[in-house]
């Protein structure tokens, strides 16, 4: 079987369900919502895992009925989530931009050249031009900069962690260097869920056989040399630079090195499985589970990578073939 011949057939359901705005927009409010209703319950662990794959649906329509037709299912399901929470526009906004335009977008950029990989700097992309809206936003609305706006973000929960009895020094040193970085690795786990979705919507569209785009593996995955003078750049402002615009070039720069960290981790992939050492890539993958701080070094790897271009000297764990 070839990566895109299909081996099942889509049930008459599912099909007749993805190819209508209603049903669509419906599936993509119960799997946003239901987390928010049952908040707090025993229930909400396997409800927030299928709130974060509310993002394979808006892909997989993309995928199968264009970015034209993912869309007006998004701007439905917004209007319906909006109706449902009495008029409050944040839940609608946020389905609309974040879980539906975004995941389509990305999804749609499969079937171009070297889709993959620009399907996950797009999706990171958006993802950071939609951090710094709120980071500003929040901070011009307060009247502050953008730290203390985050601060102010995260005060509910450290002052909870305060009456616990925990030292006021260590407690105040925890919550600097908590809001200092904040927003960066919320962006990053975001991009890190949002593309495993999109990745997973194209799996399951090349089973069913309605996907003809980029089928490159993930550990393909490469940013071009713009990406990386972008990320000089923001190192360069995140050293030198002061106030709101040092904040917002720190948290850029996390995401951006997690994007390279990914690349780098690509590059070691491909190594270890050409040399047949399967267990060594698991192994390596647990240890960076454990110390998330390893992730470093494949950052760096993934920098030199960008010119270097490692991967193209690998001998294919498949022979070539």
């Amino acid at each position: 079987m070839t990566a895109n011949q299909p081996a099942g057939k889509l049930p008459a359901f599912a099909k007749w369900a993805l190819t209508r705005r209603i049903p669509c927009a419906g599936m993509a409010v119960l799997m946003y919502g239901t987390v928010l209703a049952f908040a707090g319950s025993a229930l909400s662990l396997p409800l927030l895992v299928l709130h974060l794959l509310t993002p394979v649906l808006f892909a997989l329509i993309a995928l199968g009925g264009g970015l034209a037709f993912a869309m007006q299912v998004a701007g439905i399901a917004a209007l319906l989530m909006t109706l449902v929470v009495a008029g409050e526009l944040a839940p609608g906004l946020l389905l609309l931009l974040l879980y539906g335009a975004l995941p389509a977008l990305a999804a749609s950029t499969l079937n171009d050249e070297n889709g993959m990989s620009k399907s996950g700097l797009n999706l990171a992309i958006g993802l950071l031009v939609a951090m710094l809206v709120v980071l500003i936003s929040g901070a011009v609305s307060n009247g502050s900069t953008a730290l203390e706006f985050v601060q102010q973000l995260l005060s509910p929960l450290f002052d909870a962690t305060q009456q616990q009895g925990m030292d006021p020094l260590m407690l105040e040193r925890i919550k600097s260097m908590t809001a200092w970085i904040f927003p960066g690795l919320t962006a990053l786990c975001l991009w890190l869920v949002w593309w495993g979705d999109v990745i997973l919507a194209r799996n399951i569209a090349t089973y069913y056989g309605f996907f003809r785009g980029d089928a490159q593996a993930v550990s393909e995955f490469r940013l071009p040399r713009k990406a990386a003078y972008a990320f000089v750049l923001l190192m360069v402002v995140a050293a030198f630079g002061g106030g709101s615009v040092q904040y917002l070039a720190v948290n850029a720069s996390l995401l951006v090195s997690g994007l390279l960290a990914a690349q780098g981790l690509g590059v070691v992939h491909t190594w270890l499985y050409a040399k047949r050492l399967q267990i060594a890539a698991m192994v390596m993958y647990i240890m960076l589970l454990i110390q998330p701080v390893m992730v470093l070094p494949f950052a760096m790897l993934g920098l030199l990578d960008i010119w270097f271009d490692y991967r193209r000297n690998i001998m294919p764990a498949d022979g070539g073939k």
